[in-house]
């Protein structure tokens, strides 16, 4: 019965795991929408020859481009990167729990049929 009372509380703990997962990756998403939601505020102000020319505009345009690529970067791949770990984690755990729910089944039908061979009175 102990058998029984470990696979019991396995499951329990990998369904907690997925629930902190489910909720991490929910988090994931919402940060990358607002992510992207922010990509156009690194382009701003534009500069113009009316606002600001010469070589110090020009100099802080190719900054501008750098952090945007690496605003993308974080936005796009890693967050990508991130949920698609988390997912995987998401799925390996689901597939735990239903070979734990099967051996856990197995072992009450075994149990049963032992106690039908030989009840306990």
């Amino acid at each position: 019965m102990s058998y029984l009372s470990f696979m019991v509380s396995q499951i329990g703990e990998k369904r907690k795991q997925l629930e902190r997962l489910r909720t991490s990756k929910t988090n994931m998403n919402q940060l990358q929408g607002e992510f992207n939601q922010y990509t156009q505020k690194v382009k701003q102000p534009e500069l113009s020859a009316t606002t600001w020319q010469g070589t110090r505009a020009n100099e802080f345009e190719e900054v501008r481009e750098q952090f945007n690529e690496a605003y993308r970067d974080i936005s796009q791949s890693q967050m990508d990167s991130a949920i698609t770990s988390i997912e995987s984690k998401i799925s390996s755990l689901e597939a735990e729990i239903a070979a734990l729910e099967v051996s856990m089944d197995k072992e009450v039908k075994r149990l049963e049929e032992e106690n039908k061979k030989d009840p306990i009175m």
